[in-house]
């Protein structure tokens, strides 16, 4: 009797708990599946969902995933995806579908919800227990599947997405025939070589999508375009991203494209506590806005010289703001940056003019000049 499982059977009802994620300064994990069709890149939502994180890392670190591949791509007719899921992370192929075996699993976990199944991001498949090891990626915006609790973990990224929509695109087969234990689910199996499958009646590594290995890798914090180092390059891809957000508490109507290169704490949301953390990774000071590693004279001058200014003058780093995003108006948070941090120095301290009498005369000074200038 065939046994065919959908990821519909992987269903807990429930009550949908939204947001709740508390901001974290930690440094989120990223992970690259070896596929047989290229690397897919994957930011782990360490902060969002601590206990799924640690559970997919327990696989990782153990090779459990090594050799799985992907057996599932739902269609919506013959030859035709349903753009729903690429799932895996359930079975050893062993070089023929009709050798797959399930991997070893733990005990099941419970749901981390409050991110959103939107495009792109990976999730937990689960049962009635809970997950275990099968995941699946997000291809189309599946947050009706929100409501059940289905706990996202990640987020592709580094521009390997196309290699998870390559998968789906596949022609599938319908290996039910192979299933022979409690949980196969071979309904759908993409292949390479579909006519090649036919003629030997078999999906062998060959024609299979495989997981070769899932690794972690170690890029350092605030690295944020992946090229091995914490420069302004970096923050440009934070300005890029800021505000995005898979949380469900920020979603409003249909959820745009989300990204989770600069969401450096793994929390669900690119905001400033990702900003902090390229700052504190680049040595970057409060206040220092003409970018020379040093708070003073010359970045209170800066200031007082355009206080009142919407347009952000040739030589002012924004890189030196703290709170977020230059908000239209050099004002007094920026003074206040440069007279709280006077004195500062990415390098060993030198000798600075005592910053109290600055302030008086920087706070006077830049209501003058915004008179003058209007």
């Amino acid at each position: 009797m065939k046994r065919s499982l959908s990821l519909s059977s992987f269903v807990v009802l429930g009550l949908m708990t939204a947001g709740g994620v508390s901001p974290s300064a930690g440094a989120s994990t990223i992970v690259r599946f070896d596929t047989s069709l290229g690397d897919i890149d994957v930011r782990l939502y360490d902060t969002a969902t601590p206990d799924s994180v640690a559970n997919f890392l327990n696989y990782v670190t153990t090779d459990r995933y090594d050799g799985t591949f992907f057996h599932r791509v739902p269609q919506s007719a013959p030859g035709v995806s349903a753009d729903f899921v690429v799932q895996g992370g359930g079975f050893l192929l062993n070089d023929s579908i009709f050798g797959a075996t399930g991997i070893v699993t733990d005990a099941p976990i419970g749901d981390e919800p409050g991110l959103t199944n939107t495009r792109a991001t990976l999730a937990f498949a689960k049962n009635s227990l809970g997950a275990t090891s099968q995941y699946f990626f997000n291809i189309g915006d599946n947050s009706f599947l929100d409501a059940q609790d289905f706990t996202v973990f990640g987020h592709v990224i580094n521009d390997t997405l196309p290699v998870v929509d390559a998968i789906n695109n596949l022609p599938t087969i319908n290996a039910a025939a192979a299933e022979d234990a409690p949980g196969e689910d071979f309904d759908e199996v993409p292949v390479t070589d579909f006519d090649q499958v036919l003629a030997q009646n078999d999906i062998t590594n060959s024609e299979a999508v495989l997981v070769n290995n899932v690794t972690v890798l170690n890029f350092a914090d605030g690295d944020y375009n992946f090229d091995g180092g914490v420069d302004r390059d970096d923050f440009e891809v934070w300005e890029s991203q800021f505000g995005s957000s898979v949380r469900i508490a920020d979603q409003v109507g249909t959820t745009p494209d989300t990204f989770a290169e600069a969401d450096g704490n793994g929390d669900g949301v690119v905001d400033v506590v990702d900003l902090e953390i390229w700052r504190a990774a680049a040595g970057i000071l409060d206040g220092d806005y003409n970018g020379d590693g040093f708070v003073g004279q010359a970045d209170l001058n800066l200031v007082l010289l355009n206080f009142g200014d919407s347009v952000l003058p040739e030589g002012f780093d924004v890189t030196g703001l703290t709170g977020g995003p230059f908000d239209g108006l050099i004002g007094q948070n920026e003074l206040n940056d440069v007279l709280l941090n006077f004195g500062n120095s990415a390098a060993p301290a030198v000798a600075v003019p005592e910053p109290a009498s600055l302030a008086l005369l920087g706070l006077g000074a830049a209501a003058g000049l915004a008179r003058r200038r209007r």
